[in-house]
């Protein structure tokens, strides 16, 4: 394979003539080539950068050295060429991308700098716009040497044993297992037993083992896409009845106080739907309970006979599962009275609308299974919860989006998808 790297700083590459990279291009396994973008320059100055059309902060880089720079390297057309830009705007890269990069002839790496590269060189030449993680870096060059680094180590006979690659992180889609070596103690600290057994089928299932907890604790959204086996469905479930913490969801449906479309703070009626239908949401998803906070004394009295019928009545006789859908739901004054109920449980505020403190429901549901404890999620009607609300709450979940500009879901939808995403299937 050949490497060629396109750069304004060409010295920064120092570090890719030393360790493996530089073993597999002694031993001919990779071509490594350096190219200054500045000598396709045409000026004295060696100008590779220009201001913005439009206007605006900034330089950006020109088409022209690059365009040069990138045909010079180019081979024959029988090879097969990968040209990849560094951008933080790009696709995230991963171990499936660097395979997927190893099995080219040539791979030519375009680092951006200043503002970014003229949008033509990517719509001419890039096969791959590629980032390595969600944050901003002065320049391409410190992308395009780890993902360099990723691609060589994956060229057959480079690792000499390639088991090593097999074996390493990310191959199956899990992290990869602890690695310990001699002295079997040190500081007090132990080897586990098992490494030291001998019993190899013992070492695999602790190694895995060890490869789903970790997977488990810091990047669980891998898991999603490993070859899992069916051992391996069942360790992650012993594995997640020992590290989650046990937690309860509440919820409510407040009445008052929240906004009317003029954002004044009004009482709102009850929708017989709402009960209905996120009492029944409430019980598929066993929440803890559904309160429905109703000051009104006349809405209370409607409420109240509407609980009675289902839960006392004719319809707790006639309809088995509605009663027992409505079990779980009692009709509350305030929301200081459904806190007092429960016992200080931290509050999650929802919205229609994005706030700078929102949090997602993945980040919202691995929070509660390693906290614990008890949550009573906040569901407005009329026009939401009002501000106070927003400020005392400890957490404001991200708002529902579809696929289009609507965005006025009922309640009564919104309580169901808000709980599928919390509690349901993973």
């Amino acid at each position: 394979m050949r490497i060629d790297i396109l750069t304004l700083f060409p010295a920064m590459f120092a570090p890719m003539s030393e360790s493996i990279v530089k073993r597999a291009c002694d031993k001919g396994f990779v071509e490594m080539h350096i190219t200054n973008i500045r000598d396709y320059t045409e000026d004295k100055h060696s100008t590779a950068d220009d201001r913005l059309y439009g206007g605006g902060a900034g330089m950006v880089m020109k088409p022209e050295p690059l365009f040069a720079a990138i045909e010079d390297c180019k081979p024959a057309k029988d090879k097969k060429v990968r040209i990849v830009m560094t951008s933080p705007a790009g696709e995230l890269f991963t171990q499936k991308k660097a395979r997927e990069l190893a099995l080219a002839d040539q791979v030519i790496f375009i680092c951006g700098h200043y503002e970014g590269v003229d949008q033509r060189v990517e719509d001419t030449y890039a096969t791959d716009v590629l980032s390595i993680g969600d944050y901003v870096l002065t320049g391409g060059e410190l992308p395009a040497m780890i993902m360099a680094d990723s691609i060589i180590r994956l060229l057959p006979g480079v690792l000499g044993d390639d088991a090593s690659s097999e074996e390493e992180s990310f191959q199956d889609g899990l992290l990869e297992y602890p690695q310990y070596t001699r002295p079997p103690v040190f500081w007090g600290m132990e080897v586990p037993q098992v490494l030291l057994s001998g019993n190899h089928e013992d070492i695999r299932r602790w190694r895995r083992r060890q490869s789903l907890y970790r997977t488990y604790q810091r990047r669980p959204q891998l898991l999603s896409k490993a070859l899992l086996t069916p051992e391996d469905v069942a360790v992650l479930t012993e594995i997640k009845k020992d590290t989650v913490k046990p937690f309860r969801l509440w919820v409510a449906l407040l009445h008052y106080p929240v906004y009317n479309k003029k954002k004044e703070i009004v009482n709102t009626s009850l929708t017989n739907l709402d009960l209905h239908d996120i009492s029944r949401a409430a019980a598929t998803y066993d929440l803890a309970g559904f309160f429905i906070v109703q000051p009104a004394e006349g809405q209370r009295e409607l409420i109240t006979t509407l609980l009675g019928h289902w839960k006392r009545g004719f319809g707790a006789r006639y309809n088995l599962h509605r009663h027992q859908a409505l079990e779980r739901t009692h009709l509350v004054v305030s929301l200081e009275d459904v806190i007092q109920a429960i016992g200080a449980p931290k509050l999650i505020a929802t919205s229609a609308k994005a706030h700078p403190a929102m949090v997602g429901y993945d980040q919202m549901r691995r929070t509660m299974e390693k906290e614990g404890g008890d949550y009573l999620l906040l569901l407005g009607t009329g026009w939401g919860l009002t501000d106070e609300l927003m400020a005392d709450a400890s957490y404001i979940l991200r708002p529902i989006y579809g696929v289009g500009e609507y965005n006025h879901l009922s309640v009564r939808s919104a309580a169901s998808i808000i709980f599928d995403r919390l509690l349901g299937e993973k």
